[in-house]
């Protein structure tokens, strides 16, 4: 059964070191610092990440989100944000009626994914490769 996607929801995976083993359980694709991005569940399944939205939800996240210290923030690399970027934007085009927004857009009290999404959406440009 195809789900009605109205959220798209962008998230830290809030830990460390990327050579270290992650679980990756509670979203739908990860983007690495690689910018290689994992799917890690099918769009289909509901993950049980935010109560409020789950049932119309896609999960994103990028790998990291603590800095050395411990701190949540953002520690997106350059090519991380541009895989995640991107994901965002095949995602929109796949689900027109959904709104991209941060997990702490949801959640106040939740400094997930460690940057407000709508201004770095509304700032952000890709790199485009004009031949």
């Amino acid at each position: 059964m195809k789900r009605h996607i109205r959220h798209i929801v962008v998230h830290s995976t809030a830990t460390f070191d990327p050579k270290v083993s992650q679980f990756y359980g509670d979203f739908h694709y990860v983007v690495e610092r690689s910018g290689e991005i994992k799917k890690i569940h099918s769009e289909n399944d509901i993950i049980k990440n935010i109560p409020a939205v789950d049932n119309e939800a896609i999960h994103v996240a990028y790998a990291g989100g603590r800095n050395k210290t411990g701190n949540l923030g953002d520690t997106r690399t350059p090519v991380q944000e541009e895989a995640l970027f991107n994901k965002l934007l095949v995602l929109s085009i796949k689900y027109p009626a959904a709104v991209i927004i941060g997990h702490s857009d949801l959640e106040a009290a939740v400094p997930c994914p460690g940057f407000s999404v709508k201004e770095w959406i509304k700032n952000y440009e890709p790199d485009i490769a004009v031949a």
